[in-house]
């Protein structure tokens, strides 16, 4: 089968962050024997290349070149505050993605558009005009901005005219049905994570220090500030805890500001991203994991929350907030803990209780390695989506 996937996000190196999870689901695929191709906006490197047996194609999509900003690393959320000029190149982006969709894809079995809101319309003129059928996957993003910006017709007509929308968890499923989508359109499949890669090593870890771990992008929605803060009130009653958070992103200033005020630089830090390599090696040297997400200020919160599945793959014990996707993956008391957004006692009680309760940590541990494995590995989410393929035939 020759798939088409139209995205705005996918890495342009094995150990990029940006769009990771897109291209570990096409990887996947691409092993069963089918031709997959990648068309995304170009972001300032290469403009054709092979990825782990995945060929991708960037395209300009302003000129001057020089001068494109909206499809940067940041993402188009942030950037396209950056002023008019990137503003404006929200309408060139959603040209050139159609003319580039049916230029490169007019001979595809099918294309599968991630992220339908701003990449579905390449689809939609392909199917108009080929007779070539997609389906979508919808992250979550999508659906608050379609409200934020009165663009929920859009959504609509592009899931209405898909053979079917994927969300990746029940929470985006239910934001989507309360935005007046058809049930009969949506189905469930989470992104996973790599079980060959992502597992326990042998790795002697600090007895004497309980090494606390967070990974993700430095944005509002993951909610780092609170776990920080948290942090703070553990450390008056434990105080052999350090924090370390991987990612970069626009808080960065605004969170070291803040463990500075709070006098933690010797229990907190923030760390550059790192190689997929290294973060394999602090998931495995952390005694726990902490996923802190919020519903921020403009609606938006956690689709699912892929960081959990890696950490639970390695065997952490995992404390997350109680929105978005992430009650898909932690079953409160059982594959980890759930507590409120927000909410720094609950918080700072629940990382607590696991510095305390071995029996729990070890419980929690054990039943989130085994959850990961039956549920969210690679080889079967693939499988589920080549079902999904399937109903074009």
């Amino acid at each position: 089968m020759k798939i088409g996937v139209i995205t705005s996000a996918y890495p342009e190196f094995e150990d990029d962050p940006h769009g990771i999870f897109v291209h570990r689901l096409m990887r996947e695929i691409s092993k069963y024997g089918h031709e997959v191709h990648i068309l995304a906006p170009y972001t300032g490197a290469k403009t054709k290349y092979t990825l782990e047996g995945v060929q991708v194609e960037r395209f300009h999509y302003f000129y001057p070149k020089r001068f494109q900003k909206l499809c940067g690393r940041s993402g188009m959320i942030d950037n396209v505050k950056e002023g008019l000029l990137v503003k404006l190149q929200v309408l060139t982006f959603l040209f050139f993605n159609i003319i580039h969709s049916l230029r490169k894809f007019k001979d595809r079995d099918i294309v599968h558009v991630q992220w339908p809101i701003p990449n579905g319309l390449g689809a939609l003129f392909l199917k108009k005009i080929h007779g070539i059928h997609y389906i979508n996957t919808i992250h979550g993003e999508e659906v608050y901005l379609s409200k934020r910006y009165h663009t929920l017709f859009a959504l609509n007509w592009f899931v209405n005219n898909s053979v079917k929308t994927i969300t990746n968890s029940s929470a985006t499923r239910d934001s989507c049905l309360e935005s007046g989508i058809e049930k009969e359109k949506l189905d469930i499949i989470p992104f996973g994570v790599d079980i060959d890669f992502y597992k326990p090593l042998k790795i002697p870890k600090d007895k004497k220090m309980f090494h606390i771990l967070a990974v993700g992008y430095l944005i509002e929605r993951k909610g780092f500030e609170y776990l920080i803060k948290a942090v703070k009130e553990v450390l008056t009653q434990h105080e052999n805890v350090r924090l370390t958070i991987v990612g970069s992103g626009p808080l960065e200033e605004k969170l070291k500001n803040i463990i500075k005020e709070l006098k933690l630089e010797s229990n907190a830090k923030i760390m550059k991203n790192v190689s997929d390599d290294e973060l394999l090696q602090l998931y495995n040297s952390s005694d726990l994991f902490v996923l802190p997400s919020i519903v921020d200020s403009q609606g938006n919160t956690e689709g699912l929350g892929v960081v959990l599945l890696e950490a639970m793959a390695c065997g952490l014990p995992v404390i997350g907030s109680d929105t978005g996707g992430i009650p898909d993956i932690i079953q409160n008391d059982e594959t980890g803990l759930l507590v409120p957004e927000k909410n720094i006692l609950g918080l700072s009680n629940a990382i607590l209780s696991l510095i305390e309760d071995e029996e729990l940590k070890d419980k929690l541990a054990v039943n989130g390695y085994n959850k990961v494995r039956e549920k969210f590995n690679w080889e079967k989410i693939a499988e589920d989506y080549i079902k999904i393929y399937n109903l074009t035939y």
